[in-house]
């Protein structure tokens, strides 16, 4: 066999040469192709994988989510259960002292058996102070504790006591026999609670004013308190059309607010305020005007006009004027214009009529026309 020849031997070396040239340029090629698609398939190994953590970051977090949501669905089922558990333990606590701390009264002779969480169902009373636990009671040798007052009609205090939510007073007290009640019940600080009625607010109103007159009131100032404790609540309007619907036929309650040394009527379900203005009319306005008592409203009373004194309102002249905000429209064009000021119009059959006031027979009433009977 003949010796192979070498690339560079001179005897047609240049196509082998150029053979070699194309078998490196196609290995070298094929190499790089071959780096490229390696190359291409470690990233999307490395995206699979980025995307495999993800998910697995997803589930995990789900599976978290899961778990902490039963754990507090199991939390809220034994928080509810513990708290059945503590009012049933209340409960059975509560029958327990009902029955172990048992009371007994002697109210003016008269003997009534019940239990410490009555008499201290309502707070701030009289009895829920005596039996509060801050004093020290002594009882008699039968075991009872003795309250000088009339006992005739205790047991009614003790029934609202018992369940004031349902309590109604019975239907067959006579009027004394209210009268004599409403005296206990004051006594046991339950009037507002037992026997609220519709006007109490009020009347503490009217009473406050007497009794500060007849500590320490002139005769002018007594008078004018119990001409205000007369008329704590009435209605007032225009027996004519001629007011808007919001300023007729109003109804006022006395408040404790104060204006220029007088009390402020409060219109029931509105806006409006009858108060006494600086210049010492009694006008209607809003809550802006009545709180500055500088300004006068939509409607005021004409007695400062004629050189009167402002009192109460059932003391006030008949002689009203409205502007043309609470007027009308036809009757404020052909209405009778004040002279002094034309925007002003006289209001014609103005009326006012008192619906709840303290009767001559209430204690402070009483007390304070019997002052002014000595001072006549």
């Amino acid at each position: 066999m003949p010796p192979k020849r070498s690339r560079n031997d001179g005897s047609g070396g240049g196509g082998e040469a150029l053979c070699d040239d194309l078998y490196d340029a196609v290995k070298a090629k094929v190499l790089k192709d071959t780096s490229e698609e390696l190359e291409q398939e470690r990233q999307k190994a490395r995206e699979e994988i980025a995307r495999l953590l993800v998910d697995a970051h997803e589930a995990a977090a789900k599976v978290m989510t899961d778990v902490e949501a039963t754990a507090g669905a199991i939390t809220r089922e034994l928080q509810i259960s513990r708290a059945k558990h503590e009012a049933e333990k209340a409960a059975m606590h509560k029958a327990h002292t009902f029955q172990t701390n048992k009371i007994r009264l002697d109210v003016g002779g008269r003997k009534f058996t019940t239990s410490l969480q009555t008499l201290t169902s309502v707070p701030d009373t009289y009895l829920a102070s005596l039996f509060s636990g801050r004093f020290e009671l002594t009882h008699d040798a039968e075991g009872e504790y003795f309250i000088d007052r009339d006992g005739k009609h205790f047991d009614h205090v003790l029934n609202f006591l018992r369940d004031s939510k349902s309590f109604k007073l019975s239907s067959d007290l006579t009027e004394g026999q209210k009268e004599a009640l409403v005296v206990e019940v004051k006594f046991y600080g339950l009037l507002d609670h037992m026997m609220p009625g519709p006007y109490l607010a009020q009347e503490n109103v009217g009473q406050s004013l007497l009794q500060q007159t007849i500590i320490s009131g002139t005769k002018a100032e007594r008078q004018t308190a119990v001409d205000q404790a007369r008329a704590l609540v009435f209605d007032i309007g225009s027996t004519t059309p001629f007011l808007k619907d919001e300023f007729q036929d109003l109804r006022f309650v006395i408040t404790d607010r104060v204006v220029n040394g007088s009390p402020v009527w409060a219109a029931v379900g509105g806006e409006w305020f009858m108060y006494r203005t600086i210049n010492e009319f009694m006008s209607i306005g809003d809550e802006s005007t009545a709180a500055a008592g500088t300004a006068i409203g939509h409607i005021f009373n004409a007695t400062c006009l004629n050189g009167g004194t402002v009192t109460a309102p059932t003391k006030l002249s008949t002689t009203w004027v409205c502007n043309a905000y609470a007027t009308l429209d036809l009757q404020y064009a052909s209405a009778k214009h004040l002279t002094s000021s034309p925007a002003w119009v006289y209001i014609p059959g103005i009326h006012i009529t008192v619906v709840h006031g303290l009767d001559d027979a209430n204690p402070t009433m009483a007390a304070a026309l019997q002052q002014l009977a000595a001072l006549a």
